[in-house]
């Protein structure tokens, strides 16, 4: 006889029965407790712009089955795909043998599993269960002995717990599995031995014969279960008697923790394994680069988020992957800004089933701050508590510089930065802003600008240039350059315009601005929270916007190029290609983006290759969050400038720490280095480096106040990539004079 899946072998007739009913009640317990978590779900509103099926199925094939954003972090991608795998093809392989024995055998008289099928399906689980194990131990061995920075931040004490438990009962199930194998195929072989060939006509009727023909039938299959066979030997000095025995209590091992795990998964933080795809899967493509409708006062209570949020908020892992990319965290503030999402997931963890509040405290241990009494606003009509107050601390919703590298980050897709946007106005509604932010808001709604200037003095720096800048308002332009408050006000920032404005002319660029008619684009102004204020900053440009005859609009801002081009809804606003711009349609562009297409076209000629050796900083809007990573690069390989990266570059590059209104604010007390500086530090690291190019009015502000801060003017020089520009252009400029 052939070799086939010797499933239930030396389990009686009660413990198949029993292993079936426990198996269920496991099911019914999952089902429920599933039924209980995504109920809660539905205290939220309404999740806006639900479309793209296709590309939430290629979401969640990517990054939902092969976690492709843990591919930065390799030996953390390869546990968690040898984890995530061995027990999705091991509770494959366990459903396949139970169809093969009770559901295909019994109805129709025949199983799968046998000859070659069976031995290619002994050896792939035994492949797998390796897999699992070896996953196992790498991940107990980074959490608990390694314990690198991510897995320290740690904000309920149940979740040190619960990621024991997990490691625990998953190398239970796969031990005990190996173990099951090797005593089956050790009374093989004893069986083998004892029947002889004709093993069918010694079993007669009786089931434990057959179960021990069974076995010696399967011996033939042992070179394909390797690690089975392997432990086998270890049994051999034990009587039969002592493993038959010893297998039944490995076996009921094996199932009751198997079910135990089934049934836990709800009600632990395993339940990311249900929550995780799903928020894949319902990932907003509209909410990455823009921010979506919020309630109008913010968010007060969980109830106040949409439904997709606290969906999110199930699904966080609890990795830590959002702490190592965050400015917050790297500064050593007491509260930061990444572990405000899983705050909230305790918080969502305490709301009854039903949607109701139960106990009086947080069950978490840590913060401090977010275990004191929920003293202060009052819970609404739904019994849910206030999540300020005591919950979520104002500093670290303040300390976020929204630079979307926790988002960028996260394997499962959830949304850092707009929880904190949706938190923050309710803050801002209250009345309650950190210390300078008030003063910056009142200027932005008196002047339109955050420096409290007179509309008047915002095209002060056009003056001297040696030729005119048109004014959009009153001629036609092909393009609108949209200049910014840094760009405008700011010194240095006044000394890249002049940059910008002198390469515009020497290109014969058709160019204008809007002189002081133009507003702050608001981009930081709707990240601090302050809606009402964004749309009326947004109200007043886009009706001066209507009135300016113009093809397309060029900023040397990132925060106004991503608000013009994702919240702006301007008709027909599209992006441009690298190297080229569309013929039509009002197209939102960085400078970096015109001058490498000026280059590309021969309407810029740069000099000599300037030599220099530099490092480029990605900024936050322009390239996390626009994907314009390629167009700086190229710019500074046409000037001859070797460039050098830091290890923290594009997608990874790490912010200035002025962006979400950052600027505007005082440092919090207990800050040990500010973001820029170590910045700074990472590009003084490099060889030979000499210029550190930036391509943001704010990158400029507070990566030259982070070289004095470090004393490293002497070595480190920050400017801006237009300037090395306007720096090769007149070399260029001059050797044709000269011939």
């Amino acid at each position: 006889m052939e070799p086939a899946r010797p499933t239930f072998w030396n389990v009686p007739h009660w413990g198949e029965i029993a292993q079936y009913v426990l198996g269920t009640l496991a099911l019914i317990v999952f089902a429920v407790g599933v039924y209980w978590r995504a109920r809660k779900w539905r205290l939220g509103r309404p999740e806006p712009g639900m479309e793209g099926i296709g590309t939430r199925l290629k979401n969640l094939l990517k990054y939902g089955l092969f976690q492709w954003r843990l591919s930065s972090d390799p030996l953390a991608a390869v546990v968690h795909l040898a984890i995530f795998w061995g027990m999705v093809v091991l509770a494959i392989g366990t459903a396949l043998a139970t169809v093969d024995w009770d559901g295909t055998r019994l109805f129709f008289g025949f199983q799968f599993l046998t000859s070659g099928a069976y031995l290619l399906f002994e050896l792939v689980l035994d492949l797998f269960g390796v897999a699992l194990l070896a996953g196992l131990a790498v991940a107990a061995y980074r959490r608990y002995v390694l314990r690198p920075k991510p897995l320290q931040m740690q904000v309920c004490a149940k979740d040190t717990w619960q990621s024991a438990y997990l490691l625990i009962v998953l190398l239970v199930i796969a031990v005990s599995g190996f173990v099951i194998e090797g005593l089956r195929l050790e009374e093989g072989y004893r069986a083998k031995a004892l029947l002889g060939a004709d093993v069918a006509a010694a079993a007669g009727d009786d089931r434990a014969a057959w179960d021990q023909v069974r076995a010696a039938q399967n011996t033939s299959a042992a070179p394909w279960a390797p690690v089975g066979l392997g432990l086998s030997k270890l049994f051999s000095p034990l009587s039969s008697l002592a493993i038959l025995s010893l297998h039944r209590v490995v076996w009921w091992v094996h199932a009751l923790a198997a079910f135990v795990f089934i049934g836990s998964i709800p009600f632990t933080k395993a339940f990311h394994l249900i929550a995780a795809p799903l928020n894949i899967f319902f990932a907003n493509p509209a909410s990455r680069d823009r921010l979506l409708p919020a309630a109008p006062a913010g968010v007060q209570r969980l109830s106040d988020f949409t439904w997709r949020q606290l969906l999110q908020l199930d699904a966080c892992t609890a990795c830590g992957k959002c702490l190592d990319a965050c400015p917050t965290g790297t500064a050593g503030l007491p509260h930061p800004t990444c572990s405000i999402v899983q705050t909230l997931s305790a918080q969502l963890a305490r709301v009854g089933a039903w949607g109701k509040r139960h106990g009086a405290s947080p069950s978490c241990a840590t913060p401090a701050a977010a275990c004191k009494s929920q003293g202060g606003e009052r819970g609404g009509g739904d019994g849910l508590p206030s999540l300020h107050n005591g919950v979520i601390p104002a500093d670290a919703l303040w300390s976020c510089c929204m630079c979307g590298s926790c988002e960028a980050r996260c394997p499962v897709f959830i949304e850092h930065p707009r929880m904190i946007v949706d938190l923050r106005r309710h803050l801002v509604d209250q009345g309650q802003v950190a210390e300078g932010l008030q003063e910056a808001l009142t200027n932005l709604n008196r002047y339109g600008n955050s420096f409290g200037q007179s509309a008047r003095k915002r095209a002060g720096w056009t003056k001297d240039l040696g030729f005119t800048v048109k004014d959009a308002l009153k001629e036609d332009v092909e393009y609108l350059w949209f200049v910014g408050d840094y760009g405008s006000y700011d010194p240095r920032g006044q000394q890249v315009s002049r940059a910008t404005a002198a390469i515009f002319h020497q290109a014969g660029l058709d160019v204008g601005i809007l002189f002081d008619k133009e507003q702050n684009a608001g981009n930081d102004v709707r990240r601090v929270g302050e809606e009402g204020l964004f749309e009326l900053l947004r109200e007043k440009n886009l009706q001066v916007l209507e009135k300016a005859r113009f093809r397309r609009i060029v900023t040397t801002d990132p925060h106004s190029y991503n608000v013009l081009k994702n919240e702006y809804h301007l008709n027909g606003a599209k992006d441009a290609q690298a190297g080229s711009l569309p013929p039509e349609g009002r197209v939102v562009l960085h400078a970096t983006q015109l001058v490498e297409a000026l280059l590309c076209e021969g309407k810029l000629r740069p000099g000599r290759p300037l030599g220099y050796r530099a490092t480029y900083h990605d900024p936050c809007f322009l390239g996390r969050y626009n994907g314009v990573y390629e167009a700086p690069r190229r710019v500074l390989a046409a000037l001859g400038v070797t460039l050098v990266e830091m290890p923290r570059n594009r997608a990874d590059s790490y912010c200035c720490g002025a962006g979400g209104g950052r600027i505007w604010m005082k440092d919090a007390p207990g800050v040990q280095e500010r973001p820029a500086e170590n910045r700074i530090r990472e590009a003084l690291a490099l060889p030979g480096v000499e210029y550190f190019v930036v391509a943001c009015p704010k990158d400029m502000a507070m990566f030259q106040d982070a070289v004095k801060t470090v004393r490293a003017e002497d070595r480190l020089k920050v400017v801006d990539l237009a300037e090395l520009v306007w720096e090769s252009v007149q070399l260029g400029a001059g050797a044709e004079a000269r011939s």
